[in-house]
């Protein structure tokens, strides 16, 4: 009787990414990617994390058990399953991750991360892995992020015109600080070099401050100045140091102290000059009130002179390819605030029948075959849903009275201020996205 062959392997499918290690000499990354390729490992990582990049999954997570390896992916936010792996073969594909990486393979109780550069055609992709042992086995989180940023503008990333124009006015003007805030892993980084490219850097000194051990992505017309590990700076030596050559715009991608940020607000009262920064925050009210509250020497200051808070949440991006249209009932628009006559259409993704009800005009099984696009998901790709707070008097006042954020975001709508989930409907009504994922998405929090 013929031997039945095995079935392929999601790793077999394709081309695998060539493996780049984080070590400076090339000669002891040449022997270790020759030491690892000995390894049956290195092929099954390389297809493996092939297949996830064509599959634009962000994250893998492997939880290993006595008996097999449990793979997901994250694509679009969302995590899939995929098949499971047997034992040996994800042992194989983790001690060779771990090798180059520069972890310890044999070490599997032990919390331990490293990093690895791939290479997948001219895409060069960092990939983080992170190892931890767990009571059923071990739990592996691999995160892959880009060098490339998918978007140049803000409204490739789902922000308005109107609301662009206004935050493009906002960042262009002297003597205010910019605030970016988004939640934990939702793009915050993104959204900042978007909107630094954004910003007028062609006619204006842009001076970004950055911790040396953590630098930023290149930006054209933007000079970085580190500080800590062998600079010997601090970062309060450093924004003195830089005041004094009066740059137009000071840059802090990460919250400074009180101390730096009381000098930095000085240098923007008096001189017309502005600050940009960022952090995370569930909503531009809540990223607000935590920016002033942080600074107590300089609290009234800092809230006077915030005069642009943007945040954001990310939604999958309805597939245009396959998005079904359907004309909303009266009562849904009410619900949605959305005036009678003003929206023909929602979109929805398209949810093919069971199969049994998949069948051609004369009742033969005739199954559909999944949108191209989209690979059948219904949605590629995200977009922001965007909040822009401006701050007027009222609210300027009231921040340092109260941390209340319901009662701010009543201070906030008398002066114009459109919420996230208002925002989150127009992101609806122009079909950039469906009900069901905002549910989702806005269920999470």
């Amino acid at each position: 009787m013929a031997k039945s062959e095995e079935p392929v392997q999601l790793w077999q499918t394709v081309s695998p990414v060539e493996f780049v290690p984080q070590i400076k000499e090339r000669n002891e990354a040449q022997a270790l990617l020759i030491s690892t390729r000995q390894g049956v490992g290195y092929q099954i990582a390389g297809g493996q994390l092939g297949h996830a990049v064509q599959s634009r999954a962000t994250h893998i997570l492997m939880d290993f058990s006595q008996s097999a390896c449990a793979m997901r992916y994250q694509i679009d936010g969302n995590w899939e399953q995929l098949p499971a792996l047997d034992r040996e073969t994800g042992d194989a594909m983790l001690y060779a991750l771990k090798q180059l990486c520069l972890l310890n393979p044999a070490d599997r109780r032990s919390a331990q991360t490293g990093k690895l550069g791939l290479k997948v055609a001219k895409e060069k992709i960092t990939l983080t892995l992170q190892t931890q042992g767990v009571p059923t086995g071990e739990r592996v989180l691999a995160r892959l992020e880009s060098e490339n940023v998918p978007f140049e503008k803000l409204a490739d990333l789902g922000m308005r015109d109107k609301m662009y124009a206004a935050f493009k006015e906002k960042l262009d003007t002297s003597g205010n600080i910019v605030l970016v805030t988004a939640p934990k892993s939702e793009g915050l980084t993104t959204t900042w070099v978007v909107t630094v490219n954004a910003s007028d850097r062609l006619i204006r000194d842009f001076q970004s401050f950055e911790e040396q051990s953590k630098p930023e992505p290149d930006i054209i017309n933007i000079n970085p100045n580190f500080y800590g590990g062998d600079t010997g700076l601090t970062l309060i030596d450093l924004v003195n140091k830089m005041i004094l050559r009066e740059p137009d715009v000071l840059m802090f991608p990460e919250l400074p102290d009180d101390a730096v940020m009381t000098v930095a607000a000085h240098h923007v009262a008096n001189t017309e000059k502005s600050v940009m920064t960022r952090m995370n925050a569930s909503s531009a009210m809540e990223a607000y009130v935590q920016f002033v509250s942080k600074y107590q020497s300089s609290a009234k200051e800092v809230a006077s002179l915030t005069n642009a808070v943007l945040s954001q949440r990310l939604v999958r991006r309805l597939c245009d390819h396959c998005k079904v249209g359907f004309e909303p009932p009266a009562k849904l628009l009410t619900q949605l605030g959305i005036p009678q006559g003003r929206v023909a259409m929602l979109y929805q993704p398209f949810v093919p029948p069971p199969i049994e009800q998949q069948v051609d005009e004369q009742g033969k099984p005739a199954p559909i075959t999944p949108c191209h696009v989209c690979e059948g998901r219904g949605y590629i790709g995200r977009i922001a849903i965007f909040e822009l707070l401006m701050p007027g008097d009222q609210l300027k006042a009231a921040v340092m009275k109260t941390r209340d954020i319901g009662q701010l975001n009543k201070i906030a709508r008398t002066e114009g201020h459109r919420g996230l989930q208002a925002e989150a409907v127009l992101t609806v009504a122009r079909g950039l996205t469906s009900l069901d994922e905002l549910k989702r998405v806005f269920a999470k929090r």
